[in-house]
């Protein structure tokens, strides 16, 4: 490994706090409940996530799962404040297909 580089840590998803604003607007707008993005991502080894920095929402992790019944979920997660190991903040979580 070259100096200066470093190796991806995965992303631990312990805790996801969703805000009332945010549960209302992904179950009107996207069809999708806060215990289906729950389900989709704590404490789940087979998900897909990475850290984004977004030109207007800033740093962020886009997650991407699949729920008990197969239902894919794209999340934006986003670290409380102030940082908590595995705790996020849910910006917002849609079905792509949907």
């Amino acid at each position: 490994m070259q100096e200066g580089t470093s190796v991806p840590r995965p992303v631990y998803i312990a805790d996801i706090r969703i805000s009332d604003a945010v549960a209302a607007k992904i179950r009107t707008k996207h069809n999708v409940t806060p215990e289906e993005v729950r389900e989709t991502f704590i404490l789940r080894e087979d998900i897909q996530a990475g850290w984004e920095d977004h030109h207007v929402h800033g740093r962020r992790v886009v997650a991407f799962g699949h729920t008990g019944d197969g239902r894919p979920i794209l999340a934006a997660l986003y670290p409380v404040d102030p940082p908590s190991e595995g705790i996020w903040n849910l910006g917002t979580a849609r079905s792509p297909r949907a």
